[in-house]
Formats: C-alpha cells, structure tokens, sequence
C-alpha cells in the first residue's frame, strides 16, 4: 500500500502541472457549464472546494448541440470565434444516476442480461484487467483522436482510462495547430459523449493509478474542470485517499502536503491526520522536509499550532545538529505564519551571542526580519543580542545593498534600538534617493515612514535630526467597527467619544476617549487643540484589533502591533487592546461589562459617585 500511496501522490502532483496549463475556453449551451459563464484560469482548488454547490447548481451535460471556443494560448482556433456543430445528444448522467445505463452503454445487448444479474462492480471485476500495453496497443494502431473513438464505437474492448490515456499519448505527438483541430473533432464525435460517461460509471473501482491516469488525461485533452465528469474524477480520487489514510506511510504523509499544495487544495481532515502522523514519526526526519510542509503551510493558509510546535520542539531539542541556514530558514516561515517557539529563538539568540562569527550578511537581515516581526527582543540578553547583530552588519556595511541596509535598519528601530553608524549610511541623501527610485519604491517608503516615525518618537541620539521628506503612502482602508461603538455609545454616551481619529506618522486609533488622570471619570469630547496635552486630561487609545496582529494563538503583539502601542504611549495614550473575535462572540451586557473594567482604573469602581453615563 505505500508504493501505491507514493505513486499517488507523485501522479497527483504531475495532474497539477497538467491543470495549470490549460487558459480560457467560452461554452455556450454544453454540459460544460451554463450558457454564457468564462471559466478563466482554472485551478483545482476551485474544483475541490466547490465541488458540492458546482454539481447542483451547475454542469449536468458534457456535449449538446454547439460548442464555441474562445481564441487563446490553448484554444482551437487562432483568430476570433468559431463554431462546431454537432449533432444533439443525451445529456451525461447527474451523480444520482451514475449507475449502469444500457441506453448509453457501449457495451453490446447480448451482454445486458448478465450486467442486470451481478453489480457493475462485478463485472467490471470479470473484465481484463487494463494494462499499460493496451494504451500503448491503442496508440500505436491509430493516428487521431478520431480514430481511438472509432474503435471505441465498434466494440470496446478495454476500460475506458486505456482509450483516454491512448487519445492523450496520440495528442503529445502532434502540434499545436493539430492538437487544436483533432480535439474539435473529438467533441464532435459521438461516442465521446459515452466514453466519458463510462469513465464515470468505473471510477469508483478503478485502481489508484489508473484514475490518476483518466483524471491527467481528461484534463489535458481539453475538458473543462468545471464538468461533471472532472468534477466526479476529482472526488473519487479524493474523499479514496481519506479511505486509505491509515495505510499511508510517514513519507507518503509527509508528501501529502506538498501535493495538497500543488493543487492549491485546502483539505483540512487530510491535513490534520497528516500532521498527526508526521509529528509521531518526526525524529529522524531531515529538516528539508519539514521547511517543504510549513511552506506549504503556508501556502494553504493552515494554521496547527500542534503540528508548529511539534516541529519546533523537535528542532529546539537537536538544535546543535543542524546547520543554522536551515534553522534560518525555518523560522522564517514561522514568521510568515505568525508562529512564534521562544525556546527555538532563544536557542539562536545564545548563538549568535557566543559565535558571532556564525553570521553573515545573507543570514543577519533575515534573522533581524524574524525578532523584529515576531516581537521577541524583550528577554534577558537581548541589549546584548542587538548590539552583536548590528556589529556584525556594520561590518559589512560597504557590502550591504540600500534595501537591505533599510530592511536591517527598520528591523533595528521596530525593536528600539539605533545603531549609530548603520542610520548616518542609510539617512545619506544618495542612498534615500536610490530608495525612492526602486522598483519596490511603495515598500520603501513604508519602511522609511517607519524609520522616521520611531527617530521623532523614541528615545535616541536621531530626535533632533532633519526630518525626512516622503512620498505620501495612500490612505488605509477603515474598517467600521460597529459592535465597539454601539458599546461605547451604551457606555459613555455618544459625546464622549470619538471615532477613527487620524495621529502623526500615519498612525490611526479607532476610537478615542478622554478622562481625569486618574481614569476614574470620562470627560465630554470637544473639539479643542490636543497638541500639547493638558495635565489634568488622559488620552485614552481604543484599538479593534484582529487575530493576525497576534502570534498565533497567544496574546502576545506581534512587531508592528507593538511598535505601535509604545509609540502612542509616547504620544500621552492609554492604550486599550480590543480582540474582533472575541468582542463579537460577547452578549451586549457582557461588552459593556468588559470594556468598563477596560477603560476605568480599578480604584474607579469602589468609589459611589462615577458617572458611567450607561443604563446597565
């Protein structure tokens, strides 16, 4: 079963590489699709994870009436529209009447009597059992596509992926402009209409292989992913692959992610179970193979804090055995999942403190990106962590490209600390200019606005230096925050708040609120010039923040988020976290109870004479 499940595995990365390449096909009046709808770009993402609602409000019929193809890179003809007609023909079975059809059957009459006496099944079991010589058989004996559905017609002798796989091994030899008139005259022919039907009908028995083979075939003979008989290929191959999970090896389960990947196929039972199983089998298993799943961790947005943690401990626990560009490269991706192993990165961080030496400039900016995003400076020895890191770039200062000399910088000021010499080099005007003159200029000027943000706002030698003149970045889009402000207005009254309020530095809250110093009393909300606090007056920071602004699964801010709340700390704020998710999970009551604690100070409520301007 591992040798079947491998091989699996590997076709089904090979069907994806077929998948991608097909373009643009218009179907008008066909089984295809409804009338009038472009399917563009198909992925068999879009095929998998609509598979339910694709079935039932969608295709039903493979070929009727006409067929139109729309010119493109893969498409039949070269210029403009052109029209086959074809002859009318039965639509294809709906997935309730894949059982056997005498009046779309192949197969002659004389053997109708035995099918109705025995499972399609068991016939097909009685059948010979297709072998790659037949395909090689068919293909070798005819010279078209057209000429494999004549056999077909006449008597079938094989199962039908033998004809399909044959119909593709013929089109491989031809050329373009061929291929493009022989798959015209394949729609057109009436027997194809059956075949596919009967490859509908042996899918749920057909071996592993062969179904892969059938579904690489029919994908790449042109059929739309959209269609019945794709759709129906797909499954089977599926939800068989959760049948045999069990029997799957480590290794096939380790693949199981990259495939999964290559289809762009978000299967989250599959994902959970292979995880399991890597993790119980994960000592001994090279590092390559576990970047190659939480890249395509990444690329399928699953988020398992079981299967991260389980290979970072694993790491953290032989962390002396591993070279660092592979640890690197691993907590990179952490990073880009928001995952963030403390034990892993102190590990590193112990490193570069007692082997300098083990930096270089294509590690250093990388490591900085992963402390810097993830927030994780904050622990004993990072003064000392810090100061190495930009030692070590300093040193190769004249060997640093401008953006990697900003994204080192930036990384540097998001965590509060300001090497001298390596800000001097990237404030010079050529450097800047080069900057602004990228083709990543956006990006930039994002970093910049955040380099000059933290040099106006923290505490360092740059405060009182020229300021810098940026590009504008575009407005951010303002997300209403509708259950906050119905809280708000039940808690303090609708005066005594304000709502998305712009600050310096492009930094925005989503409400603001103003107190006594001592938090104990809201105060009314007018317009007045805030720019110099007033002693007697606490700005009070409501911020609606989402999950991503989170390591995953914790509490803790990730850098941004962290930057952002000691800079308007610095600014005279209070700041007050709001979590989305869990806001709108809360009953109106429990809001206004939770956001009271959040925003009066604990000796607020012993006292009897605070005004909560509220009816709860």
């Amino acid at each position: 079963m591992n040798h079947r499940a491998g091989s699996f595995l590997w076709n089904l990365r090979q069907l994806n590489t077929s998948v991608t390449t097909i373009r643009t096909v218009r179907l008008y009046s066909l089984g295809f699709c409804r009338p009038n709808i472009v399917y563009s770009h198909w992925n068999p993402r879009n095929l998998l994870n609509n598979f339910d609602n694709g079935v039932q409000s969608s295709i039903r019929y493979l070929v009727q009436d006409s067929l139109i193809f729309k010119s493109g890179d893969d498409n039949f003809q070269i210029k403009g529209i052109s029209t086959v007609t074809v002859p009318a023909v039965d639509r294809l079975l709906c997935l309730r009447r894949l059982s056997f059809d005498s009046k779309h059957s192949p197969v002659p009459d004389d053997d109708l009597k035995k099918m109705n006496e025995a499972t399609y099944e068991d016939v097909l079991i009685k059948k010979p059992k297709p072998t790659p010589n037949k395909c090689r058989e068919l293909s070798q004996e005819c010279n078209s596509l057209v000429d494999v559905l004549d056999k077909y017609s006449e008597v079938p002798r094989y199962l039908s992926n033998n004809y399909l796989s044959a119909m593709w091994s013929i089109a491989k030899r031809m050329s373009e402009d061929q291929k493009r008139f022989e798959k015209q005259l394949m729609f057109s022919h009436p027997s194809f209409s059956q075949l596919c039907e009967q490859t509908m009908r042996e899918a749920k028995v057909m071996p592993f292989n062969q179904l892969l083979f059938s579904l690489h075939a029919v994908v790449k003979l042109g059929i739309p992913q959209n269609t019945l008989l794709v759709q129906t290929l797909l499954r089977v191959v599926q939800m068989k692959a959760l049948r045999d999970l069990g029997k799957f090896s480590t290794l096939n389960s380790q693949h199981m992610f990259e495939v999964l990947a290559a289809m762009n196929h978000r299967s989250i039972l599959l994902l959970n179970e292979c995880s399991k199983m890597v993790i119980d089998n994960i000592y001994g298993c090279p590092l390559k193979v576990l970047i190659n799943i939480l890249q395509s961790c990444k690329e399928l947005r699953y988020y398992n804090l079981y299967l991260f943690k389980g290979i970072a401990d694993y790491v953290a626990t032989t962390f002396d055995i591993w070279k660092l560009k592979h640890v690197i490269s691993l907590l990179i991706l952490f990073a880009n999942l928001g995952f963030r192993h403390t034990g892993l990165m102190d590990l590193l961080k112990k490193k570069v403190i007692d082997e300098p030496d083990c930096l270089n400039i294509k590690n250093i900016v990388p490591i900085l990106h992963v402390y810097s995003s993830l927030n994780h400076f904050y622990e004993c020895q990072a003064r000392e962590f810090l100061e190495v890191m930009a030692s070590t770039v300093t040193t190769y200062l004249y060997h640093v490209s401008s953006e990697n000399l900003l994204n080192a910088v930036c990384s540097f000021c998001m965590m509060n600390h300001f090497p001298l010499v390596l800000i001097n080099q990237l404030l010079q005007k050529d450097v800047i200019n080069e900057l602004l003159l990228s083709a990543d200029m956006k990006r930039n000027v994002g970093k910049l606005h955040i380099l000059a943000a933290c040099l106006k706002l923290d505490d360092n030698p740059f405060q009182n230096a020229k300021d810098l003149v940026l590009p504008q970045l575009p407005s951010t889009p303002l997300y209403p925050n509708a259950k906050v402000a119905e809280v708000l207005s039940s808690l303090l009254g609708e005066k005594y708040f304000s709502e998305n309020v712009q600050l310096p530095h492009k930094y925005h809250i989503d409400f603001e609120i103003r107190m006594d110093t001592k938090r104990n009393q809201v105060l009314p909300f007018s317009p007045v010039d805030l720019s110099t606090p007033a002693t007697n007056i606490q700005r009070v920071a409501v911020l609606c923040v989402p999950k991503s602004n989170y390591c995953l699964d914790s509490a803790h801010p990730r850098g941004f988020l962290a930057m952002k709340m000691r800079h308007l700390k610095v600014m005279g704020f209070h700041v007050i976290l709001v979590n989305n998710w869990e806001m709108e999970k809360l009953e109106m009551k429990d809001a206004v109870k939770f956001l009271k604690t959040q925003i009066y100070s604990s000796e607020a409520f012993p006292t009897g004479g605070v005004n909560l301007q509220s009816t709860h």
